[in-house]
């Protein structure tokens, strides 16, 4: 599940994860906020905070990586926080190729995280 934060300006994408991720709350909470971003702002910045326990769906892995390179370009920076291995491990290797800024967190680097993406 996928649920919008708040306390972030307008340019900002920020969600917290929980339990099992699938596509359907990619269509319904990622892709109308960063649509709705995208009228008004360039870039979008995106804050994601995934939770203990949190799992993605083979569907929401499909719609991330479509969506993620139809709007590669669209992206300022990216935080992710999460005490999770494996998302630390892929981030890892995927976002030094990407041609935005990004970063990993880790849990206890919550607010320094929100501050790194306002920065």
């Amino acid at each position: 599940m996928l649920k919008l934060l708040e306390g972030f300006d307008d340019t900002t994408l920020a969600v917290e994860a929980q339990g099992e991720i699938t596509r359907q709350d990619y269509e319904d909470v990622i892709i109308p906020r960063v649509k709705e971003i995208l009228k008004t702002y360039e870039k979008v910045n995106c804050f994601m905070h995934f939770t203990e326990g949190t799992e993605y769906s083979t569907g929401a892995m499909a719609t991330d990586a479509v969506f993620g390179i139809r709007h590669l370009f669209s992206w300022n920076r990216i935080a992710i926080v999460t005490d999770i291995h494996w998302i630390h491990k892929a981030a890892g290797y995927l976002l030094p190729m990407m041609p935005f800024e990004a970063k990993l967190f880790v849990e206890d680097e919550y607010e320094l995280a929100k501050k790194w993406l306002e920065g």
